[in-house]
């Protein structure tokens, strides 16, 4: 599944009388057990079960030269015109 790619689990019919709000929450926690990876909810629009791959959080980056210990210096008063 490429990264932003949304995944259809289990679409309902909205006349469906036979599939419950628990059917639904278990069905969700479900493939949530099984694809902790992915991120699932539920689309009203589309009246669905849906995932689609969760954000990795953000690599730290390398340290830079403006991540070193800054050195104190003499601090200077600015005046406005």
């Amino acid at each position: 599944m490429a990264e932003g790619e949304v995944k259809v689990w289990f679409k309902i019919r909205k006349d469906d009388r036979t599939v419950s709000l628990k059917d639904v929450f278990e069905r969700m926690e479900q493939i949530r057990a099984e694809h902790p990876e992915l991120d699932v909810y539920f689309d009203g629009d589309e009246f669905a079960i849906c995932s689609r791959p969760l954000a990795r959080p953000a690599e730290p980056h390398p340290p830079h030269h403006h991540h070193k210990e800054k050195k104190k210096g003499k601090q200077v008063k600015l005046y406005s015109a």
